[in-house]
């Protein structure tokens, strides 16, 4: 699946896993970012029980200006759409479409990228890569292929940081992918 396949779409939404680390908030983001280049009408948001609260995280959000929204139930985002599926495309990162840690939100259509086993089966439009230490790596190699350059200092920042914090501070760093990604 390349990115320049999922322009086709608009609106798009990009969901991150519930209770979201560095690595989902920097490819989301960084998703978030290719997709308004484009010119289309995205959304970032993720869901769940609570808000982020870990301070790191919330520097990060912070700092990094990274517009992610906080859902608080995918009930409530629907009935403010008017409808009972999500238009468009929703694109789950770093997560799987209706895998445990994320919550589950009726879309027209769904791609995914991630970083971790397959989960969920048959899936049209995918990209998983459990070779992988972060789905940032990923979503780079991604953006990378699509000759998106990261010339924005917060955006190349999201997505080191969030392959130093998956990886244990690159102490699990083995994909030379992810060496390409860190240097």
């Amino acid at each position: 699946m390349k990115l320049s396949d999922l322009t086709a779409y608009n609106p798009i939404t990009i969901q991150c896993h519930d209770n979201p680390d560095a690595d989902a908030l920097a490819s989301g983001y960084a998703l978030y970012t290719y997709f308004k280049d484009a010119g289309k009408d995205v959304r970032f948001l993720y869901s769940g029980r609570n808000a982020v609260q870990k301070p790191n995280l919330l520097l990060m959000l912070r700092h990094l200006a990274i517009p992610v929204e906080y859902v608080d139930r995918a009930e409530d985002l629907l009935r403010d759409l008017s409808g009972y599926r999500l238009p468009g495309l929703l694109i789950t990162v770093d997560c799987q479409y209706g895998a445990g840690n994320v919550t589950k939100i009726p879309a027209e259509h769904v791609a995914v990228i991630d970083h971790h086993r397959v989960e969920v089966q048959d899936m049209e439009m995918s990209e998983i890569n459990p070779e992988l230490g972060s789905c940032s790596t990923l979503v780079w190699d991604m953006l990378r292929k699509e000759q998106f350059e990261i010339c924005d200092m917060k955006l190349g920042t999201a997505l080191y940081y969030g392959l130093y914090s998956d990886t244990n501070q690159f102490s699990e760093v083995y994909n030379p992918l992810d060496n390409d990604m860190r240097d």
